[in-house]
């Protein structure tokens, strides 16, 4: 384990700072405290129901302050793939909240949306060139969104998933995660995804190279083993485990995953060393 300090601390939301939008106890006090030690506290999502501006806003009305530059998430990183890929101006068919439409409009992108079975009629009819499929979380899923989203990916559309979360913690239990639609589409299709949000290091790649830090520089905390850890890893950094989202000590040993850290909650770990202005020891 490296000994040295740490500069920046990516901190994951549900299950990390919040549950339900409900902020878990001590986590506000907590992120004070790290920045009031010099440490850079960053936000790294697999959400794409808000644009990044928009969460950051909504971490700031929580009573958490956060800049756009502070935050990075989902629908952020899937249009800077399409910026990458595709021409301005192509047509882009979203399952996802109005962040990710929003963003991909501001871009320069036609988002397309598709809930009803009178425009899958219209679709099926004259179809519109489809260049990409994107899939984040949509709450007014249809059977007639996945009919147009599989006619584009017969058509030749890349299929982009913003995650591969199969649930999330929601009401007190685990609700199916957009990671499920991903898999329903890859399979009806056939269409391998790319993807675009945690265990892919591409979002924290993203946002240490904007505020130019070094992976070995920080930690990662997040709740769930297979996804934030699992990213932490692929960029060398140090990574935590918390115990106030979906994964528990006993998955460690189940998953084969193993964080440096455990902690109970998010509090907890500014007892370590590297957060607490101590010199941390070599393992």
């Amino acid at each position: 384990m490296s000994n040295r300090p740490i500069r920046a601390i990516i901190l994951d939301l549900d299950g990390v700072v919040y549950l339900e939008n409900v902020l878990l106890p001590g986590v506000a006090d907590a992120i004070r405290t790290l920045r009031a030690r010099g440490v850079r506290v960053l936000f790294v999502t697999n959400g794409a129901t808000r644009s990044r501006r928009e969460f950051g806003l909504h971490l700031t009305r929580l009573g958490i302050p956060c800049g756009t530059a502070e935050i990075m998430n989902v629908s952020h990183g899937c249009v800077l793939w399409v910026a990458r890929h595709l021409p301005r101006g192509s047509r882009v068919l979203v399952f996802g909240g109005k962040g990710l439409s929003g963003e991909l409009r501001a871009a320069g992108y036609r988002p397309v949306w598709l809930h009803t079975r009178a425009a899958w009629k219209r679709f099926r009819t004259s179809p519109p060139p489809i260049r990409a499929v994107v899939v984040a979380m949509d709450h007014e899923l249809t059977y007639w969104s996945l009919c147009a989203a599989h006619l584009a990916l017969q058509r030749g559309a890349r299929l982009i998933a913003g995650n591969f979360d199969s649930s999330y913690p929601a009401l007190g239990m685990l609700l199916p995660g957009s990671g499920s639609l991903v898999k329903l589409l890859e399979y009806a299709s056939g269409v391998t995804p790319v993807l675009i949000g945690k265990p892919s290091p591409l979002l924290f790649r993203l946002i240490l190279r904007e505020q130019r830090v070094s992976p070995g520089d920080t930690l990662v905390v997040g709740d769930r083993l297979d996804i934030d850890v699992a990213a932490g890893r692929a960029i060398g950094a140090r990574t935590a485990l918390v115990l106030t989202g979906v994964d528990r000590r006993a998955d460690i040993r189940r998953r084969g995953i193993r964080p440096d850290f455990v902690a109970a909650s998010l509090p907890a770990l500014l007892k370590l060393p590297g957060l607490s202005g101590r010199r941390q020891r070599a393992a």
